[in-house]
């Protein structure tokens, strides 16, 4: 095609004819600069495409990972309200008197819960730079609060229970009046105590009812619920960020070209 074009200039030049000549470099021009355009065009799909797909990944990678903490949030908020039952147990009645040492200190309940969070999408998000285009100002703002604030300070949180729970447990199972056995239900637990199951029932009791024992407890309990709280609050924001992610996502896979400033919030 090239050659075919070279002759045809060539042949004007030499029969004189300028003004066709350059007519026709003109146009040879404009058909060089709208091939390039369509080019440009074509490359601008193409990135636009491999961006788009990105997206998707990052969007249904980030909801799984939403699911994920969906299941540790509900198992937390389960846990929590059974350590807080049980605490109280300890001081609204005494019907729990009635049950051997092992038992009791099953009420008492000293493990702290493990952050379980899934961050890794959406730090692969803030590495690729698109922390502020996954979609609307809605959806950034939602998905930026939950995981710079909110998810902080959920692990904040869990350190300050998993601190006070390690001094928790050190009064309850390492103390020189109540031999503790493992409420884990381990093999341990077959050994032999020095004291009866009377006096080691009784041993607990008294570090229940004791001023140490009672603020330690109720320590516990406000620890949990505060936490718990917290919980609850995150689960609304996490609905709100799992909604907006599928929106995206749906616009997305529905409208290939999409841009995000398209939705209307």
């Amino acid at each position: 095609m090239i050659k075919f074009f070279r002759k045809i200039r060539q042949k004007m030049i030499s029969e004189n004819k300028f003004s066709k000549y350059l007519l026709y470099a003109i146009g040879e021009i404009i058909l060089v600069v709208i091939g390039i355009l369509i080019a440009l065009q074509i490359n601008n799909w193409n990135n636009e495409r491999i961006s788009n797909k990105r997206s998707i990944d990052y969007m249904e990678s980030l909801v799984e990972d939403i699911k994920s903490d969906i299941i540790q949030y509900n198992d937390n908020i389960e846990s929590y309200l059974t350590d807080i039952n049980n605490n109280k147990r300890l001081f609204i009645n005494e019907d729990f008197k009635i049950l051997d040492a092992d038992s009791i200190l099953k009420l008492v309940n000293v493990f702290y819960m493990p952050n379980k969070t899934t961050k890794q999408t959406y730090e692969k998000i803030k590495n690729a730079g698109l922390a502020e285009s996954l979609g609307t100002e809605l959806t950034n703002n939602a998905i930026n609060d939950y995981y710079n604030l909110e998810i902080n300070y959920y692990e904040t949180l869990l350190q300050w229970d998993k601190e006070y729970s390690i001094q928790y447990y050190n009064y309850w199972f390492y103390n020189n009046d109540f031999e503790s056995s493992s409420i884990r239900d381990y093999d341990s637990n077959a050994l032999p105590f020095i004291a009866s199951e009377l006096k080691r029932k009784n041993n607990l009791i008294k570090l229940i009812e004791s001023t140490q024992g009672r603020n330690y407890l109720r320590g516990a309990i406000e620890r949990h619920q505060h936490t718990l709280k917290r919980v609850k609050e995150i689960q609304s924001l996490r609905t709100t960020v799992k909604k907006q992610a599928v929106v995206i996502l749906t616009w997305f896979t529905l409208l290939p070209n999409w841009k995000p400033q398209m939705v209307i919030t």
